[in-house]
């Protein structure tokens, strides 16, 4: 396991201790515990701590002690006041690197060199969408996840749109690249809250997102996952269909079901007697 590297110094810890946390002030109380001598020793045991021993061990001593869990909770309001405070992260960098790549960084080479380097092509595309998703995970704010998804739309159609024929051809037909991008897209747009959605649809960004299927010759197939996003989007898939369909299967596995304990049970049905032969007596009998 990764051990724990802080680099919060023992010394940062014991000023701060001496001086008084912030978190001391989360709960009044009339009696305040008397103030507790730093320990470097335990200080250099937990530092030393996987990060997940850690945060076990931070677990059971909240639900053993309801201060402490106080104290992590005003920590996490004061993480998330300092996180609404500051700006977006802007990517448009990564959306201006990439159209290099794919339109003037590699224009001079003949189309066998461009050949030759679409594993660096490959690389610098990828390693661009991992580092924007890396910024954008889905606890980050709004508009931080927003600019995510509008600079993977502008390499989206960078790629499509791209002037070097032969890079353009080998990006299409390889088509994990795209898979990629539409993959990190719909996994943005499904961390979007339904307000967050419909407010990017406001914005006007999400026609943009349309128009991708207009610069594709076959949007199906180059960039399949974007039918998901629109779904997402538009709001399709609301899951009636699907329990019609089920109620539907129902009747007709009922109606099977009555149709075979009839046929069932006509074959199991007695045979009807044969008719009895009537007994002819003779004239001896008779008399």
């Amino acid at each position: 396991m990764i051990p724990n590297t802080s680099k919060r110094t023992f010394n940062d810890f014991s000023e701060a201790n001496s001086t008084g946390s912030p978190l001391s002030n989360v709960l009044p109380s009339s009696k305040r515990s008397r103030a507790v001598e730093p320990n470097k020793v335990l200080w250099d045991q937990i530092c030393k701590l996987p990060p997940q021993t850690t945060q076990k061990v931070l677990y059971e001593i909240c639900m053993q002690n309801p201060t402490a869990s106080a104290f992590v909770q005003s920590a996490d309001t004061a993480r998330l006041s300092e996180e609404s405070n500051e700006p977006p992260v802007i990517f448009d960098s990564y959306s201006k690197s990439c159209w290099h790549t794919l339109n003037t960084d590699y224009k001079r080479l003949s189309g066998s060199k461009q050949y030759e380097a679409m594993g660096e092509i490959y690389s610098r595309l990828s390693n661009s969408r991992e580092a924007i998703m890396k910024k954008a995970g889905p606890d980050t704010q709004w508009g931080t996840r927003r600019n995510a998804l509008e600079v993977l739309r502008k390499i989206c159609k960078s790629i499509v749109l791209c002037n070097e024929q032969q890079i353009r051809h080998e990006i299409l037909k390889d088509g994990y690249v795209l898979m990629g991008f539409t993959d990190s897209m719909l996994e943005l747009a499904t961390s979007m809250s339904q307000e967050e959605r419909d407010e990017y649809k406001q914005e006007g960004l999400y026609e943009k997102l349309v128009e991708l299927q207009s610069d594709c010759d076959d949007w199906e197939t180059d960039m399949g996952g974007l039918g998901e996003i629109y779904e997402l989007f538009d709001g399709v898939d609301d899951g009636e269909g699907d329990e019609d369909e089920e109620e539907e299967e129902d009747e007709d596995e009922a109606s099977d079901s009555s149709q075979s304990v009839v046929e069932i049970a006509s074959t199991l049905a007695p045979e009807p007697a044969p008719p009895q032969r009537k007994r002819v007596f003779s004239v001896i009998e008779l008399s």
